[in-house]
């Protein structure tokens, strides 16, 4: 695959069934990298997740707030991204905040260039939206996705921990 193989676009609402599989990939990713059961607990999907999903690709893919990235190839979408301005803590000064939510994509086209391609139009946007600062958040155990945005630029900010009672 070369780089003109791929085509990054926005996400239209035609695209949401084919979106919903690169989630299941990415929530089952998520679960390969769980070290233990309280970890894996706390990624069990709630039972109506395939009407969330469309409830939330639809309020995202139409938001003048939000921008859905698809790398297309040919006709098969191989990965995308779901990015959003959010509003900050109300306590700082800084008010809003970009948000990179996710970011994925299928393996056998990883390692191809798609995530740099997603994040040069990823930051483009969001300064065009005037936003200073981003933040992106990934699993404590995937330290591969860490190292790639360290090298973007992303800096750590804080450390959520998490403990069953």
């Amino acid at each position: 695959m070369k780089k003109s193989d791929v085509i990054i676009r926005k996400a239209t609402l035609k695209d949401r069934t084919a979106l919903y599989p690169l989630v299941a990939g990415l929530m089952l990713h998520h679960r390969l990298l769980a070290k233990n059961k309280d970890h894996l607990a706390q990624l069990i999907e709630v039972d109506d997740i395939s009407k969330l999903r469309r409830q939330w690709f639809t309020k995202h893919i139409s938001s003048k707030n939000s921008l859905v990235l698809v790398a297309q190839m040919n006709e098969e979408i191989v990965g995308y991204s779901l990015n959003f301005i959010k509003d900050n803590v109300r306590v700082y000064k800084l008010r809003k905040l970009g948000h990179v939510a996710d970011l994925y994509i299928k393996k056998g086209h990883r390692g191809q260039g798609i995530a740099k391609q997603f994040k040069d139009i990823i930051f483009s946007w969001f300064k065009k939206k005037r936003i200073k600062y981003l933040s992106i958040a990934t699993h404590a155990e995937n330290k591969k996705a860490h190292s790639i945005y360290k090298k973007w630029g992303f800096f750590d900010y804080h450390i959520e921990m998490r403990k069953k009672l």
